[in-house]
């Protein structure tokens, strides 16, 4: 698999984790980008359809195969749903649209979907800025490339939704709810990290933050990056560019657990949101206090089925509970006997 070239591959003398000085610290700045990203997904159609874009129909390629993968691992199959196309304007590009043999064969190395692994590349198109929900690049470049394509104000428009591949492997990136609970089927499980929880001994220096996207992964992954995911995760870009094979793969894995912690906490944190409003609508004064857990429940499904449907009956019971204490305690009433 031959990527464009960078200037030096990650090295253990240089880190020793993520948090050293020569690692991608997320700052206010950056943050402020994953949370606008977030806010300019809509996530009441339950579905997030995610563009990689690349340069070689290469990396995009193998992108797309590992998000689907990783997706199904965190039930998610039906909830995000991955594609890839190759700028063909760009240096790297090749001369026609079948699939490389080198990309061919890491696909088959992970694990792939063959159809997806061999199937002819794509060409980007601007108007996948609007037919998709989320566009994810390579590099800077091709980032770059796409946004001055376009007049200042659809650059404006647009740019939360023009990611960098590299930012999802920034937990913090990733982690824009500060939860670590991800897919909806696992929504309001036990949120404390999971000890050792069958990661490879070579990863256990990592940082919880670190093992939030290793926890995203099926064994078999986990162990394909855990040679060198301390030296990937929180990396910059030029981690996806090194010379060295095992780097390329296993940024490319990290990123696409990134990718999906990311989309689900998205997908969460809107929910949250929407039936935390619809509490507040329908329950909100003292006479309120003495509604049943059922009646409540059929007023909030009678008030939005798509919104509570999201939910399990036993989730929206637990939420309202929480709501009618804080209220209780909003407006002071002493529930003593």
């Amino acid at each position: 698999l031959s990527f464009p070239s960078s200037p030096s591959s990650p090295s253990s003398s240089s880190s020793s984790n993520y948090n050293n000085h020569d690692s991608f610290a997320l700052s206010d700045y950056q943050k402020a980008r994953a949370l606008e990203t977030a806010q300019s997904l809509d996530a009441s159609r339950l579905h997030f359809q995610i563009m990689f874009v690349d340069d070689d129909n290469v990396k995009g390629r193998i992108a797309e195969g590992l998000l689907a993968r990783v997706a199904e691992h965190n039930d998610a199959m039906f909830i995000l749903f991955p594609s890839s196309s190759t700028i063909d304007a760009s240096r790297n590009a090749p001369r026609d649209a079948a699939a490389p043999e080198r990309a061919v064969a890491v696909c088959e190395s992970l694990g792939l979907c063959e159809t997806t692994s061999t199937m002819d590349g794509t060409s980007f198109d601007l108007s996948y800025l609007d037919e998709y929900d989320l566009l994810i690049t390579m590099d800077d470049d091709i980032r770059s490339l796409i946004l001055r394509s376009l007049s200042a104000t659809d650059q404006e428009y647009y740019a939360p939704k023009v990611r960098l591949l590299s930012e999802f492997l920034s937990p913090e990136f990733c982690s824009i709810s500060g939860k670590q609970g991800t897919s909806s089927a696992r929504n309001e499980q036990d949120d404390t990290l999971s000890q050792d929880n069958g990661i490879p001994k070579t990863v256990q220096g990592i940082t919880n933050d670190g093992r939030l996207l290793l926890d995203m992964l099926d064994q078999e992954l986990r162990d394909r990056v855990a040679p060198c995911s301390d030296l990937v995760i929180g990396r910059s870009s030029n981690v996806l560019m090194s010379h060295q094979l095992e780097y390329q793969v296993a940024a490319l894995i990290l990123a696409s657990s990134g990718v999906t912690k990311f989309c689900l906490e998205t997908m969460q944190s809107q929910f949250d949101s929407a039936f935390e409003a619809l509490l507040i609508k329908n329950f909100h004064n003292v006479d309120h206090l003495t509604v049943s857990g059922d009646q409540a429940d059929d007023q909030l499904r009678r008030c939005s089925h798509s919104v509570t449907g999201f939910f399990s009956r036993e989730q929206r019971q637990s939420r309202f509970e929480r709501h009618i204490v804080d209220l209780r305690i909003k407006l002071g009433v002493d529930d003593s006997p």
